[in-house]
């Protein structure tokens, strides 16, 4: 590995990073789905809803935690789909196959084109960090670091998007 882009600080302490930016993590669904199985309007709603999960390390991720009204929830799910491609997750929720909890950057095309709408925002996941991660120092260059500055400019730019059209908090991403 060279270079690569993920969600969470590097765990490692032989990895090097820059943080690109926070990533409010957002519980959304495609009207379609919606329209045949209703909109849940509270976390306690969700185990009726049929749940797209990603899955890493054999681990799937299919307890969803929120905070809203004062109190923290975890929703243990269930559902008929579960991959370590994200990307797959995101395409099963725009198809209409269930509720997915997606970093807003994901999803943001499919926010900006209505293909999926953002649920109970009222309701917020836990926020993650996007991270450029390097397995050594001397794989910092100059190069790398335009790379990290392009990275945080359109991020930014796509972030600022989904606050001007509501969907993500402005303090949620500072």
């Amino acid at each position: 590995m060279d270079i690569a882009l993920r969600y969470g600080a590097p765990g490692d302490a032989n990895l090097y990073g820059f943080k690109i930016c926070n990533v409010p993590i957002l519980l959304c669904a495609a009207p379609a789905y919606l329209d045949a199985n209703g909109t849940p309007q509270h976390p306690h709603d969700l185990p009726s809803h049929n749940g797209l999960f990603y899955q890493l390390h054999d681990v799937t991720h299919d307890v969803w935690t929120f905070c809203g009204d004062g109190r923290d929830y975890k929703i243990k799910m269930t559902g008929n789909r579960a991959s370590n491609d994200g990307d797959l997750v995101r395409r099963w929720c725009v198809a209409g196959r269930g509720v997915a909890v997606k970093s807003c950057l994901d999803v943001s095309a499919d926010l900006i084109a209505g293909r999926v709408v953002s649920l109970m925002p009222e309701f917020r996941h836990p926020a993650t960090e996007l991270w450029l991660i390097f397995p050594s120092r001397q794989s910092i260059t100059p190069a790398t670091r335009l790379l990290r500055d392009t990275l945080r400019r359109k991020t930014r730019g796509v972030l600022q998007r989904l606050i001007d059209l509501g969907v993500v908090q402005e303090g949620v991403v500072a």
